[in-house]
């Protein structure tokens, strides 16, 4: 069997609910669907989440909600009727108004009633049953899935009736109420769901063909990546590549299970596989991935090498300033750290100066508007390896690098860039990668000199 899980975009209107029907009717293995609340029909259009966030921000500052509200019951109401179900939508809206008018509702059970009343005409329009999400998710007192309590309750469910439609994005707290799942949302929800039920598979459809290679806003049309393995994601979603949310892999991943990541406007896709096997690529290349505004400090000490837990130390300064550390190059006598501009910015001086009193640091260079770049590659069979194709189109492009560092088993290649040459790498890379070697040329760089 298969979890399905549909996003915002897949449920906006009675048009995609359409769509979805047909994807799950054309497979039966698709019997547990996962389902996100209504989400925008246009650009200027508002997802039904935020407009309960709002509602809820709207509460407690005593701001009259009811034009909002009037708003998502015409959204609900319009679906059921489009489609015509028979759900009786109404008698639902009117009592979430009346908790809302007459008590204090928490967030957690105002914003989750988009999943949960999407996930009820969606129930009857495939005539599958409704779970609701209380009754299958299960948070322990820290919090945390409760894996054991939720496997059980999500197999009784299915031992009973084996097509499921249950709401995304939230569980039930140990008193029983309603506790959202934060950030993954109703991705979490399906990676739980597939991992309770050892599903063949975890499908993840959204409004995009999957994952690309590189950031669309840079390159035009950028491949999709076809197969990718969880580490491989791993270090591209840790560079900033828009993909799914480490709290939405793991379920699946521990338990070997594949996602895939579809579209719903274009089911026929390919889209992207991501399992636990690494898929040798045909130029070696997975994906890049990057962002701007780092802060490069280098520390530099005579004999550094020779004094054993230099390294903890130092990292240990910038702990206690809550300094979160992103990359670590290193040399004989001198290591480099590398730091997000924004949050270093008050703390620069103080950490600089106990790093010089404390450890005898004798020299630092720092390094502002520095960009870092994530060449992700997986294995492959052609001589020259990722790292010698980077230095050759880089060498090509006339670019000079602050920070150059492989990865083990060549899995990623970190380059540390001006930011103002950001795009340009990016570019050059992909062109010398990906064009280049489709069209079976080998110099299909522009160099920016």
């Amino acid at each position: 069997m298969k979890v399905a899980k549909f996003g915002g975009s897949s449920m906006s209107n009675e048009e995609q609910f359409r769509k979805v029907k047909s994807i799950i009717l054309s497979d039966p293995k698709r019997e547990v669907i996962v389902v996100s609340a209504l989400g925008k029909r246009t650009n200027e259009d508002d997802k039904v989440t935020d407009l309960l966030y709002l509602i809820h921000a709207y509460l407690q500052h005593d701001v009259d909600w009811t034009p909002l509200w009037k708003r998502i019951c015409g959204r609900f109401i319009q679906v059921r009727d489009l489609l015509e179900l028979t759900f009786p939508i109404e008698k639902e809206l009117s009592a979430i108004q009346t908790r809302l008018q007459n008590e204090k509702v928490s967030q957690d059970y105002l914003v989750s009633r988009g999943e949960y009343l999407t996930a009820q005409l969606m129930a009857e329009y495939l005539h599958y049953t409704f779970v609701d999400a209380k009754e299958v998710i299960f948070f322990d007192y820290e919090g945390e899935i409760d894996y054991e309590k939720t496997t059980q309750a999500v197999r009784s469910f299915y031992e009973q009736q084996t097509t499921l439609v249950v709401p995304g994005f939230y569980g039930a707290n140990p008193f029983g109420k309603e506790k959202l799942l934060g950030r993954g949302g109703s991705d979490i929800t399906g990676a739980v769901l597939a991992k309770a039920l050892d599903a063949e598979s975890y499908e993840n459809w959204t409004d995009v063909s999957g994952i690309m290679m590189a950031d669309p806003r840079i390159i035009d049309s950028p491949k999709v990546i076809e197969e990718i393995s969880f580490r491989e994601l791993r270090e591209m979603a840790y560079m900033g590549a828009n993909v799914l949310h480490e709290a939405a892999v793991f379920p699946v991943q521990e338990a070997d299970i594949p996602i895939q990541i579809k579209n719903t406007n274009e089911p026929e896709a390919k889209g992207t596989r991501i399992s636990n096997h690494e898929v040798e690529k045909e130029n070696g290349l997975t994906g890049i991935a990057g962002r701007k505004d780092f802060l490069s400090i280098t520390l530099f000490k005579r004999h550094m090498s020779d004094e054993i837990g230099f390294i903890w130390k130092a990292m240990s300064i910038f702990a206690n300033y809550g300094i979160s550390i992103e990359h670590i190059p290193s040399g004989i006598d001198n290591i480099g750290v590398v730091v997000s501009a924004e949050a270093i910015a008050d703390k620069l001086f103080l950490i600089t100066k106990e790093l010089k009193e404390k450890l005898g640091v004798e020299e630092i260079e720092i390094i502002d508007e520095l960009a870092l770049i994530s060449v992700v590659g997986g294995p492959h069979k052609e001589l020259i390896g990722l790292s010698g194709k980077v230095l050759l189109i880089l060498n090509q492009l006339g670019i000079r690098t602050s920070i150059l560092s492989q990865g083990a088993q060549e899995l990623n290649l970190i380059i540390g860039v001006a930011n103002d040459q950001y795009e340009t790498v990016v570019k050059g890379i992909y062109e010398g990668m990906v064009t280049a070697h489709v069209s079976g040329t080998s110099d299909g760089i522009t160099s920016n000199s």
